[in-house]
């Protein structure tokens, strides 16, 4: 009787244990196929920054990396650019050259300069905003005071011939009515040291012709960008 009983129960645990070695390699599988369909088949995700943009404006790879809205940020900065009668390639070269497009970013020497061309507390002043306030407006914002101060110094001093005039109007507009000889900074003035990286063949003098050549040799894009 005991045989006639166990026999039987051996059996179905047998089937049992077979049952469950093939779920678990089923699984198994299953697993391993939907793990390569995802690896080879990405999902698809909406640009967001210009990573994902190939053929996106001059330097944006870089402002990605702070802008929140690259998409709005580029139509901004084309805005802009459209209005000042400039190529917007120069726009982005110069907030890259003052700021590296951290919008909130201060001045590491001191100056209190803020945002995007770094703004002076006194020229901030000047169009009816703060430089704590600027900080804290985000890229597409700020480029409304850009525009206003660029606009300025356009109206002072004629339109933007290329992207050395454009640069001097943040740097130091007066040095716009000047020829390649101008001197901005010289030896040992405290203004010198706090921009002595500018001074490109290192004489002791930052001059127009500095700027140009660097503008040049960094921004060599932009540089030669036509309007």
């Amino acid at each position: 009787m005991k045989q006639l009983i166990s026999k039987p129960f051996l059996i179905l645990d047998y089937r049992g244990w077979l049952l469950v070695i093939f779920l678990i390699l089923s699984t198994n599988v299953l697993t391993y196929q939907v793990w390569m369909y995802n690896r080879t088949h990405p999902p698809h995700v909406e640009a967001t920054n210009n990573y994902a943009i190939p053929n996106g404006l001059y330097l944006m790879d870089q402002a990605a990396m702070y802008v929140r809205d690259v998409n709005q940020f580029e139509r901004k900065v084309r805005q802009v650019a459209d209005e000042l009668n400039v190529p917007a390639e120069w726009l982005m070269a110069v907030m890259h050259s003052e700021s590296r497009f951290d919008a909130s970013v201060k001045n590491h020497k001191g100056s209190g300069a803020t945002g995007l061309i770094q703004f002076m507390p006194t020229t901030a002043k000047d169009h009816a905003i703060s430089t704590d306030k600027l900080r804290n407006l985000n890229h597409t914002e700020q480029m409304d005071y850009v525009f206003d101060y660029l606009n300025s110094k356009r109206k002072q001093y004629g339109d933007y011939r290329s992207l050395t005039d454009l640069y001097l109007a943040i740097l130091y507009p007066k040095a716009r009515s000047g020829d390649f000889c101008y001197t901005l900074y010289a030896k040992p003035s405290k203004a010198y040291q706090m921009n002595s990286g500018l001074d490109e063949d290192k004489d002791g003098r930052v001059t127009v012709s500095d700027i140009d050549r660097r503008m040049r040799r960094i921004y060599k894009t932009a540089y030669v960008a036509e309007k």
